[in-house]
């Protein structure tokens, strides 16, 4: 008997594939996995210590100046996950603008980038945890919390989309009392108190002034540069999202817009807030002993509480966008053990590779045991991918000019071989085939050229002062040494296409 399929499951046919995956998202847990991968309070509570003691308080600055940047990446991976709504955003973008060797790239970049920077989100909320729960405040027992959060996060991922997007959901409400609230009531207080004027936002103190404090400056942007990333998330879950053609692209920006908007006030208040600036300094958590200034223990440690509710679904998301990534390329037999990776438990969830990334996280976690390494390894790999995306939509002719498709000219929709192969021969799929030999996705609108080069440009000079300065040059050998793995797999063990 036919089955008749729902707009979503003909749109994901177009493209070769089948529905696999349970689709129950809609537009708030779209909105919320963005949101949630961002996460204003990881970034904060992670390196804002590190850029106040680089740059001093001027260094919030850089959260406004990369928010701009990152507006402009935004807009165009909205645009694309308008046309290619697909699990394994980079990888799938990439391939239908400029073809399958670049997008495997694009997927190997994404995936070293999230099984970097989910530890680092656990490193994070494990340094927190470590004091409350009575421990020595030594590395063995960060790294031990951290493993624990990874196998907890694997945990709840494995039970499926559903619980996962729950916990996400009510992570961007706990964000929001535990850290923007915080942070604006500060704002508030330190006005009427007067603790500090205006100007010390602009103040830099024992750094140099002028051309010299350039360096400073540029190092503290660690920590915009990190946490405003992850805004495309959304579009990872886009095959479990219902309608992701209307729904993802709003989540990608809106995630942006409001975590730039509302980190800023965040960090305003908190800096405006200084008791005193050489104490906080040289705090191991600064923004724990600014709120413990003026709240008392019982509002500080239920402040604390909502603060390690957001850390941990922003792991939680983390982990679950990873997955997606590595499943999606799986099912086109573009990694090792594809065949294992790319099954879906009967909770309709990549369970296989939810596990798998979790054990290379926890060893990765092993190796690194810095946090600075972790995060700064993350940076580089999200920001090669970024231009490597957005560089395709330069390549790609449909997408930079406007056209009758967003590949290469006017070539036929490629298939891949999870839509070919014996594992996947839906009647509906096969029967698609000649529809998507001749089908014309049209493009509605036109598409500015300038805008992808200016994302590029801004992403380009990005690269450049996160990888150039010689106390970042760790993090770029170990990130090539990443790259050149993949390589290793790329040029002798992968499937030709």
């Amino acid at each position: 008997m036919e089955t008749k399929l729902s707009r979503d499951e003909q749109i994901l046919e177009r493209f070769g594939y089948r529905q696999e995956l349970k689709r129950t998202l809609g537009y708030f847990s779209s909105f919320a996995l963005s949101f949630s991968i961002i996460s204003v309070t990881t970034g904060l509570f992670a390196n804002y210590g590190d850029g106040l003691r680089t740059a001093g308080p001027a260094f919030i600055w850089t959260w406004l100046i990369v928010g701009a940047g990152q507006f402009l990446v935004a807009l165009v991976f909205a645009r694309l996950a308008r046309e290619i709504p697909l699990s394994g955003y980079a990888y799938q973008w990439t391939r239908e603008l400029a073809g399958q060797k670049l997008a495997w790239w694009a997927g190997w970049l994404m995936i070293v980038q999230f099984i970097t920077g989910m530890p680092g989100v656990c490193y994070a909320l494990a340094t927190y945890l470590v004091p409350y729960l009575g421990l020595a405040s030594v590395n063995r027992n960060v790294v031990l919390v951290t493993i624990a959060v990874l196998v907890t996060i694997a945990l709840i991922n494995h039970f499926g989309i559903l619980l996962a997007s729950l916990v996400n959901d009510v992570s961007v409400v706990a964000e929001i009392l535990g850290t923007v609230l915080v942070g604006l009531l500060l704002l508030v207080v330190a006005i009427a108190r007067k603790t500090h004027p205006v100007g010390f936002l602009f103040t830099h103190p024992g750094q140099p002034m002028g051309l010299g404090y350039l360096s400073a400056f540029a190092f503290s942007s660690l920590m915009s540069a990190w946490t405003l990333t992850g805004f495309e998330g959304a579009a990872n879950v886009a095959e479990e999202t219902h309608q992701p053609q209307e729904r993802v692209p709003g989540a990608i920006v809106l995630s942006e817009v409001f975590s730039v908007v509302l980190g800023f006030l965040v960090l305003v208040g908190f800096t405006l807030a200084i008791p005193a600036l050489d104490a906080v300094q040289n705090q191991p958590t600064p923004l724990l002993s600014i709120i413990s200034c003026y709240f008392s223990s019982t509002m500080t440690h239920f402040t604390m509480l909502l603060v390690f509710i957001s850390i941990f679904a922003s792991a939680l998301a983390n982990l679950t966008t990873l997955t997606r990534m590595v499943w999606a390329m799986a099912r086109d037999a573009q990694l090792p053990a594809s065949g294992w990776l790319s099954r879906v438990s009967p909770r309709q969830v990549p369970a296989n590779a939810i596990w798998a990334v979790t054990l290379i996280a926890i060893v990765f976690t092993f190796w690194a045991k810095v946090e600075v390494v972790i995060t700064g390894i993350a940076t580089l790999a999200g920001y090669l991918t970024y231009a490597v995306v957005v560089g395709a939509t330069l390549w790609g002719r449909g997408f930079a000019t406007g056209g009758s498709r967003w590949g290469r000219g006017n070539s036929e929709i490629w298939i891949p071989a999870s839509a070919r192969g014996a594992g996947n021969q839906n009647p509906e799929v096969e029967s698609s085939k000649s529809k998507i030999q001749n089908s014309k996705s049209k493009i509605s609108q036109p598409r500015p050229r300038a805008l992808s080069v200016a994302a590029l440009a801004w992403i380009l000079l990005l690269l450049a002062m996160l990888s150039l300065p010689r106390s970042a040059w760790t993090n770029s050998l170990a990130t090539l040494a990443a790259v050149a793995l993949g390589g290793v797999w790329y040029f002798l063990a992968r499937p030709a296409r």
